[in-house]
């Protein structure tokens, strides 16, 4: 069964610290709960990155296809240490680690099942950001939508030392220039890493489960100062399959982490069990 955390284990290898991983972390919930009760859906969360916990419970729970990209938390009021003591006691002078500080997080809507219109899903999401931003958990989030209608929820602030909110430029707002020529998907997102690294000297790393879709398909997409979120929704739409991106961004090293995987759905499998299928979107 996938985990909403699945990503962040990319994150704590690639700083090398699973080493230093805390064993004494807070009793996280595995997943986000959903819960029905007549018209009202009530979806409960308890993740280092909760917003994104409850998020990736709606994907599966009702197929939708909506990305994620974490706000850029630094400070000790978004991040806290997650050093495991013996391994502080061995290494005592050696930089830690840490992870985003959320933790619990319940959210109540309709359930979208009930409401009629094509705007339920981003109802549902601007209620569950709302709800999200009223709380003391890490970051603030806006929900963006493009010409197409596909949705990824963003965020717009952190806290910085003095505790004090501060607004963020998201990193896939950054207009970056890409000649326009035929090139595998996987040439093309590698080719908006490097242009955001030279524009803004942040690293982007790609996370993926198989990366054979985005080597064999092909598309010309390029163009001059263009949002980078646009550009990368163009390459992965141009695999005709529905992809969403997850973007995580590790402090420790820093660096940012994308995570690519296919919108599904999870649904009984006829004999007591669940089973993931591809969203029909």
């Amino acid at each position: 069964m996938p985990k909403s955390v699945h990503t962040l284990a990319v994150l704590a290898l690639l700083g090398g610290s699973m080493a230093g991983q805390s064993t004494t972390r807070p009793k996280f919930l595995d997943r986000a709960r959903v819960q029905h009760s007549g018209p009202v859906v009530t979806v409960t969360a308890n993740d280092s990155l909760p917003l994104f916990q409850a998020i990736f419970a709606l994907r599966l729970e009702y197929g939708w296809q909506v990305s994620w990209e974490s706000a850029p938390g630094y400070s000790h009021f978004d991040v806290v240490d997650d050093t495991g003591p013996k391994w502080r006691a061995a290494h005592p002078e050696a930089k830690g680690v840490t992870r985003p500080s959320g933790g619990a997080f319940t959210a109540t809507f309709l359930d979208p099942v009930e409401t009629s219109g094509a705007d339920a899903e981003r109802l549902v999401l601007s209620k569950l950001i709302d709800e999200y931003n009223a709380t003391k958990n890490p970051g603030r989030y806006a929900l963006r939508e493009d010409s197409e209608g596909k949705l990824a929820v963003v965020g717009t602030a952190v806290r910085g030392e003095t505790g004090a909110l501060e607004d963020v430029r998201p990193l896939l707002d950054t207009q970056v220039t890409l000649d326009k020529m035929p090139r595998s998907v996987y040439d093309t997102i590698k080719s908006i890493f490097a242009a955001l690294q030279s524009s803004t000297g942040s690293e982007v790393l790609l996370a993926a489960a198989s990366t054979s879709l985005f080597r064999t398909t092909r598309a010309e997409i390029g163009g001059e100062r263009v949002p980078a979120r646009d550009l990368l929704k163009r390459a992965l739409a141009s695999t005709g399959q529905p992809i969403q991106y997850d973007l995580f961004f590790n402090p420790d090293v820093p660096v940012y982490i994308l995570s690519l995987s296919p919108a599904m759905k999870e649904e009984s499998d006829g004999l007591g069990g669940r089973r993931l299928t591809p969203a029909g979107r």
